[in-house]
């Protein structure tokens, strides 16, 4: 059973988005460039920065999902931009991961939860509507995507990417990394 995507790791043990840059070729830049903005909107949520762990239990929870998805996400850039090896399986498996948790959006903030430091925007329940057709349009974009082969994986990804975009757009408020105080 699938649990979630893995991180992928180099030969010395190392994980995370340093080591999927580090091996993306020139070429993959420009072809990906596009989905490159897309790095900055899905920032780790701040429990994974060494920052004040989240308090409330359902802000965690929706920023964990989101993060489990950013994963599913970055590993097939990683599959599409050739940094990682092509695996049509895993690529499969991904694919239901994030058409099942794209489902669950609308369920994980239908409550409206706020914490201080996450960044859910209150417009988010004030447009209720359309924050679920967001969240359905990543669901499509989401079953839309094919997986057999890496030329179908490199069209089907940039309409999933900027769905997520899309939405984060409109109802994430950016993060500022630079606070220090």
């Amino acid at each position: 059973m699938y649990t979630g995507p893995q991180q992928p790791r180099n030969p010395a043990g190392e994980t995370g988005l340093f080591y999927i840059c580090s091996k993306i070729s020139i070429r993959s830049i420009a072809t990906l460039l596009g989905i490159a903005l897309l790095l900055g909107a899905l920032a780790p949520a701040p429990a994974l920065t060494g920052e004040a762990p989240i308090a409330n239990r359902h802000a965690r929870e929706r920023i964990a999902a989101m993060n489990q998805q950013n994963a599913a996400i970055h590993a097939l850039i990683g599959m599409s931009g050739g940094s990682v090896a092509f695996d049509a399986r895993r690529a499969r498996d991904l694919r239901r991961y994030l058409i099942d948790s794209a489902a669950e959006i609308p369920k994980q903030f239908r409550k409206e939860r706020h914490d201080r430091d996450s960044h859910a925007r209150p417009e988010i329940w004030s447009q209720w509507e359309d924050f679920e057709a967001q969240a359905a349009e990543a669901e499509g974009a989401a079953k839309a995507l094919k997986t057999r082969s890496l030329e179908v994986l490199r069209v089907t990804l940039p309409p999933l990417i900027q769905a997520c975009q899309s939405c984060h757009d409109i109802y994430r408020a950016p993060v500022n990394e630079f606070i220090t105080h």
